[in-house]
């Protein structure tokens, strides 16, 4: 497959070389996803073995529940979906940042750059996040919660979807830094707009919360509170664009 040639931002390229560019870099994710959909799929047991590490120990000696013939190859192609997904999120991030980046003036691209890099790797932080600190306090309440009255054999396919659902799901969420900075940059968010709207900012992080996998409230305690978090820490990084803005010098007038 060639290189894909990424436009300057002072080109001007027609309608069709645009959709050309966008077509190649979607062939390119589209590749990616593919492979690594394939070796999901060829390592599907040892991953399904991986995925039930925080399962309760008692469901991990007995299995999953197998209720029809299509069972076990339906989980391998969700495992092999899902496990895609994560690892193509990243290089599809770049792809979207690699057409996009041309349409901003010359000006806002050391600033917008390196934000834009930093989105993959937040991602990955909120993955590991979730895998260690959302997945299993909830599986633990989940599991536990009227245990008595239940015989717990799960499904491995609704498994699987909770699980991975929920580390895309806080992946996404962990780049809200990085788009609070690049509204900044490009000067369509404030400080000020966040300081006198935190409060309904608030409920909207919480509708958010309610809305990612996982129902019950130890699911909701905790993606809400770093929720929370992120966006108190992205009002400061806002600021702190503010005040760098504010040091630079005005630019000399034409004569």
């Amino acid at each position: 497959m060639a290189r894909t040639r990424r436009a300057k931002p002072d080109e001007q390229l027609t309608l069709v070389e645009h959709l050309d560019e966008l077509r190649t870099r979607l062939i390119a994710v589209l590749v990616v996803f593919t492979l690594a959909a394939g070796i999901c799929f060829y390592k599907s047991e040892a991953l399904l073995q991986f995925l039930a590490g925080p399962l309760p120990d008692n469901i991990q000696k007995q299995g999953f529940l197998q209720t029809g013939p299509l069972d076990a190859i339906l989980t391998s192609i969700a495992i092999s979906i899902y496990g895609a997904l994560l690892l193509t999120l990243p290089i599809a991030t770049y792809q979207l940042y690699a057409f996009v980046i041309p349409a901003f003036a010359v000006e806002h691209h050391k600033s917008v750059k390196p934000l834009l890099a930093m989105i993959p790797g937040l991602f990955i932080a909120g993955v590991i996040f979730a895998w260690y600190l959302v997945v299993p306090p909830a599986l633990d309440f989940l599991f536990t919660y009227n245990a008595d009255a239940f015989v717990q054999l799960p499904r491995a396919k609704d498994y699987i979807q909770f699980v991975m659902l929920t580390l895309l799901a806080m992946g996404i969420v962990f780049e809200l830094p990085v788009v609070m900075l690049i509204l900044a940059r490009l000067r369509i968010v404030s400080s000020a707009f966040m300081r006198g709207n935190w409060r309904i900012s608030i409920v909207v992080l919480a509708v958010v919360a309610m809305l990612l996998p996982g129902v019950d409230p130890i699911s909701f305690i905790v993606e809400f509170i770093p929720l929370l978090v992120l966006y108190g820490f992205s009002y400061f990084l806002v600021l702190m664009v503010e005040r760098g803005r504010e040091e630079e010098p005005d630019p000399e007038p034409l004569t």
